[in-house]
């Protein structure tokens, strides 16, 4: 901070400080600029298959009463598609929606 235009140190100059930590958390988002860096200097695809991203959609159903189980989970792991293609969808069953 405080260094001027034409590289010399102004009067707000403050000098930099040395952050030292046992763990980094680097948070920038999925591939973002710094990210590609990292990874590139890291090398940290190598033999690791290409990212992969997803979407995802909710829905809320109203249903007969008599077909709800209260806490029911329904996990479909690739369901209904074919085994070259990611995805899959969760369902839960909960009481009205308040």
């Amino acid at each position: 901070m405080g260094i001027e235009k034409d590289g010399s140190i102004g009067p707000a100059f403050e000098r930099g400080m040395a952050l030292q930590a046992k763990y980094t958390i680097f948070a920038e988002g999925a591939r973002g600029h710094l990210g590609r860096q990292l990874i590139a200097r890291y090398k940290l695809d190598e033999g690791k298959d290409p990212q992969a991203y997803g979407i995802g959609i909710k829905e809320l159903w109203q249903i007969d009463p008599a077909k709800h189980e209260p806490g029911l989970v329904v996990h479909a792991a690739g369901w209904p598609l074919d085994n070259d293609t990611y995805g899959g969808a969760f369902l839960w069953s909960r009481s009205r929606a308040t």
